[in-house]
């Protein structure tokens, strides 16, 4: 008779968690086969890197999530990092304007602002690059008045001198070819 009861007990244990699983497995069909899953997803994940960056780079950062120090390279990647990603996103949502303001400040605070331009030159359509190259003057004063002279230097004449087919076209004593092998 015990025998009996102890496994009907785990019979019963078992077909609970059956049950359990099974409703797991359900909830989150449903959950995922929502409309607005994705925009969820992304408005939580905007909310948790805003909420990290809010306490992590509280002192690194200005109003508008700017930077306040060109010296600390922790404050200038993340912010870097921010300004693609929003001009990506800005972009993809059909807001080229805005998108290609965020790509511009991007370039002139990249260390390796030419290869930058020149992949963005690959990757965006050719409409998109012509904004980000037309915003890169403003864009450029725009950071010179937030960090100070410095920023960007040689991306307008790189720019100045993009032909609208091939890759940028390097301009003269930007890049210097030093071999100190021999």
């Amino acid at each position: 008779m015990v025998l009996g009861m102890e496994s009907n007990k785990v019979l019963i244990a078992a077909g609970v968690g059956a049950a359990f699983i099974g409703y797991c497995i359900y909830f989150d069909y449903k959950r995922r086969s929502a409309p607005d899953y994705k925009q969820k997803i992304r408005a939580n994940r905007r909310a948790k890197a805003e909420a990290r960056a809010g306490s992590s780079g509280a002192g690194a950062r200005g109003q508008g999530g700017l930077p306040t120090n060109m010296n600390d390279p922790a404050a200038m990647q993340a912010y870097f990092l921010q300004e693609v990603q929003l001009g990506e996103e800005l972009m993809t949502n059909g807001n080229v304007e805005e998108g290609a303001e965020h790509i511009a400040n991007s370039i002139l605070l990249c260390g390796q602002s030419q290869q930058l331009l020149a992949i963005f030159q690959q990757t965006l359509s050719p409409e998109h690059f012509a904004a980000v190259v037309e915003k890169l003057p403003t864009a450029r004063q725009r950071l010179e008045q937030i960090f100070g002279s410095g920023v960007g230097e040689g991306e307008l004449q790189q720019a100045a001198n993009t032909n609208g087919d091939g890759p940028p076209m390097m301009a003269e004593g930007l890049i210097e070819d030093v071999d100190d092998l021999e």
